[in-house]
This record gives C-alpha cells, structure tokens and sequence, in this order.
C-alpha cells in the first residue's frame, strides 16, 4: 500500500471520529427536544459543550492538517471519491481552524440556554423574556462570521456554513424572481371566486389516530422503521443519520394536516439520511451535500408528493376509514382544495406552498439588517409585524406562537440557515420534473400506492452522492441544467392555477 492511501486511511480514521461525536451530540439535542426533563437542561449544556469542545480539538488537529498537506500533494495517486473526501475535509477544517474553541464551547452553552428560554418565552408570548439570551447568541455569532471572514457582509459568511458558495446576493437574486412571479399569482389567488370548503379539518381528530396515520404513510412511502422512529416536540425536526433517524411531529387536535404534512416533511429528511452510501460512513461522501439539498428533499415528498392529487387518491379513501366521521362525504376535489388552501397564514411551517416564500424573505431580510447593523434585537418585534404586514397583508396576534418567537432557529444560532428553506423549493421543482420525464407513469404509480420509484430516483441522483459534488454540478447531473427558479415557478402556477381555476 502506498503512503498516500496509509494517510488517506488515518484521515479517514480521525474524521470517522469526529463523526461518531457529532452523532452522539445529535441524539443529545433530540432527547432535549423531545424527552429530557426541564430541570436536566444544566447538565445537558454541559454535556453538549464538552462535546462540542472535543469535537472541535479533533477536526483542528495538527494531524488532520499534516494528513491534509500530505494527501493534497499525492493526490493524484487518490481515486476520485477519495479526492472528494479529502476535498470536503479540508472544507471543514479550514472553517474550524479559524474559529477558537473557547468560541465553540461558549456557543454551545448559550445556544442551550438560550433554547429552554425560547420554549418559555414562546408559550408566554414574552419575547422581553428572550432577548437577553437572544442577543447573547447573537453576538456570539457575530463574531464567528468575523472569524470566518467574508466579503460583503457577515451573513455572506453565516449562509455558506448551511450552503456552500451561496451569497446575500445569489439569494437576493433568486427570491426576487420568486416574488416576481408568486406575489401576482396569490393575488390572482385571493380574488378568485373559488374557495375552499375546510370545515371539515376543524372537527375533532384525535391526536393517537392522527400518529398511526402518520405512521403508515411513513412506511408506504419508504421510510425504513428499523432505522428510525416517530417522536413528539414543540417544533418537528429531525435528527440522526444512517441507522438510526429520529423525526418529530406535533399534533393539533382541530387541524390535523399540520401533522400529518409535517411527518411526510420529516420523513423527507430522513430518507435522504437512510439513503447514503452506508460504505463511506463516516465520511463527507455519507453526509448530505447542503441544508438547501436537504430542504428539497423534505419539501418535495411534502408538496410535491404528499399534497398532489395521486397521492390523495390513494390515501384518501384510507383516511375516511380512519376518521369516517369527520370525513363522511368529502369528496377528492374538495379534499384537495382544503389542503392547498392559500391563506394569509401568520405562522411559517403551517403556510401553504405559495406563501411560504414570502416567509422565507421576510426572515432572510430581517437577518441581512440585523447583521448589517440596521436593526437591533429590540427592533425584532416591530421589524417583523411590519413585514408581515407588507408581505401577507396580516399583523400577527402576538410575539409567540405567531410570531417573531415561533421558529426555534434563532434559539439556536441559527442564522443564514432560512434561505436554504427556499432552495430546497427550487431544487425540488427541478428534480419534480426530472423525475417525471424519467419515471413512466409516475402519476398512476402513486394512485395505486407505489412511490418505489421515486424512492429509487432520488437515491440514485442524489442520497448516495453525500457531498462528492458541488451544488450545481449535482443540479446538472440530475437535472440538466444548474440551479434555477423556472421549473419551480412553472410548477406552482400551473397547480394554483388549476386549483383555483385562473
């Protein structure tokens, strides 16, 4: 064996490492979500800055860098998954050198903290109770994007942790085009004289049907239960990777759709991290390509799947045995309608597909002034109310649930993380249509029950890649072309349009 490959392999052997670390942090913050009692939040944070400590020692190393500079000068001699392995470590080492630990592991105490705050804080719409420990993170973050370094603006820096090589600028681009066309549409939407009927959502369904149901949808479209399970949080996430992938719901006892669209959504995520080449675990190669690759993933079984009508026709009839009650004569057409409802809805993750976007923007832009310094943490209420209103023509009720507070993202320093919501849009619609040139008779194979195909689509072009290319390369590969907002636009005016009959 060359000494090239002896160091590919040691590289690989420490990254293993730091992966196995990075899986057991992820089970802790999926048990603080989802199981941990409140008084363990103390001991937690200080598990989850130790680890967060180690984790970062361990990619920082001397010897990653030493193995780093060795494998760049032989590598040639490398196969070209092992060049993209050794390229997507060197992507994460160089980020992780130029931030200090001591900074990693006080962000992992504050975004704790700051967390079980935001859960209180929330259910009391008291965002005065937040914004100490908001601002905290905050200024936490500010200077990782100083460590980071960036050319125009800090968010340039925060964006490109969640999706590499994107910009302000890119995503400004691309959400004006989207504007563009979906602020006329709804529009056109809102006048129109077709309403949807949607009592029928608002009666009682109880919330342990509401979870079998989830179930079974789960399973039929190829979520693999020996390798995950279903969980309850305040806000549904999911968490873990190959073998073991946690998702979580909520259920609303008079809303029932916001469950079940957030199982399907969830359960997205989870099979791409189910669908990784298990040969390269551990490695860049099994890990997804980016936060916006991932959201396409869950936004495409969500919407384009889940809320399409041969996916209804199938499950329907299913549904109405569960809950025949609440269901007794609902007709597909209405059926369809009352899921696609276009509303001015306050809240992000129970907004329909057309609106969305907007709450995309209005957060991206909030993020931009914040960061630029245009606005500080105080503005944050007004800030928001007033963009809700410019956008959605609504001022939410209050702070909490239905507003500025109703993400846990910012809790967790998530910043920059939002647009990636929307390129998940994108990028679904792109591989939407490829996969129906791709796929004969998809529409009458989701009718009959049968998504194995669209499974089998998206492991092929995308799940078992992980990292081993950049974005637009793998847009290219599986769709054609790179990425883009047409077939994304193309496939919401044609759907609405036939909705509401435009």
């Amino acid at each position: 064996m060359s000494d090239s490959f002896k160091d590919y392999e040691e590289l690989i052997a420490k990254y293993k490492e730091y992966s196995v670390l990075g899986s057991v942090t992820g089970l802790l913050h999926w048990d603080m979500q989802a199981m941990m009692p409140h008084k363990g939040i103390e001991r937690r944070t200080d598990q989850l800055s130790l680890l967060s400590g180690m984790m970062h020692k361990m990619l920082t190393s001397e010897q990653i860098g030493e193995l780093l500079d060795k494998l760049d000068s032989s590598s040639n001699t490398l196969t070209e998954e092992m060049r993209a392995n050794v390229r997507e470590i060197r992507h994460d080492y160089q980020k992780a050198t130029k931030i200090p630990v001591e900074l990693v592991e006080e962000m992992s105490r504050e975004q704790s903290l700051c967390h079980e705050v935001w859960v209180k804080a929330r259910e009391a719409a008291d965002f005065q109770l937040f914004a100490p420990n908001l601002e905290k993170v905050v200024k936490l973050v500010a200077k990782m994007a100083e460590y980071l370094g960036y050319k125009d603006t800090p968010l340039d820096a925060l964006i490109d942790q969640f999706e590499p090589d994107a910009t302000t600028a890119m995503f400004t681009k691309l959400f004006d085009d989207v504007k563009a066309a979906n602020v006329p549409l709804l529009k056109k939407i809102l006048a129109s004289p077709v309403k949807a009927k949607r009592d029928f959502l608002k009666t009682e369904y109880p919330p342990e049907l509401q979870k079998q149901i989830g179930l079974d949808i789960m399973k039929q479209i190829g979520f693999d239960m020996e390798a995950g399970r279903l969980d309850t949080s305040v806000h549904p996430f999911c968490a873990g990777g190959t073998g073991d992938v946690r998702i979580t719901t909520r259920y609303n006892p008079h809303a029932p759709q916001q469950a079940i669209f957030g199982i399907i959504h969830e359960s997205g995520h989870a099979m791409y991290e189910q669908g990784v080449n298990r040969d390269f675990w551990g490695t860049p190669l099994a890990e997804a390509l980016s936060y916006g690759i991932h959201e396409s993933q869950s936004r495409l079984w969500e919407n384009f799947v889940g809320r399409g009508r041969p996916f209804w026709k199938h499950f329907l009839p299913k549904l109405q045995s569960t809950f025949g009650t609440q269901l007794a004569g609902v007709k597909l057409d209405d059926f369809m309608l009352a899921i696609n409802h276009v509303e001015q809805s306050p809240v992000r993750v129970e907004a329909d597909e057309l609106t969305y976007d907007l709450h995309i923007i209005l957060r991206f832009e909030i993020e931009r002034d914040l960061f630029a310094g245009k606005i500080s943490i105080s503005d944050l209420p007004k800030v928001w109310n007033s963009k809700m209103e410019e956008y959605l023509g609504i001022t939410p009720a209050n702070d909490g649930k239905e507003g500025v507070m109703q993400d846990v993202h910012w809790s967790g320093g998530s910043f920059g993380y939002f647009p990636s919501y929307s390129l998940g849009n994108m990028a679904a619609g792109q591989f939407w249509f490829a996969m129906q040139t791709a796929i004969p008779n998809m529409d009458a194979k989701m009718e009959s029950g049968d998504f194995s195909d669209i499974l089998h689509w998206l492991r092929e072009n995308v799940h078992l890649h992980g990292r081993r290319f950049k974005r637009d390369e793998l847009m290219q590969r599986a769709t054609g072309k790179p990425l883009g907002t047409a077939s994304y636009i193309k496939y919401l005016s044609d759907k609405y349009s036939a909705l509401y009959k435009l």
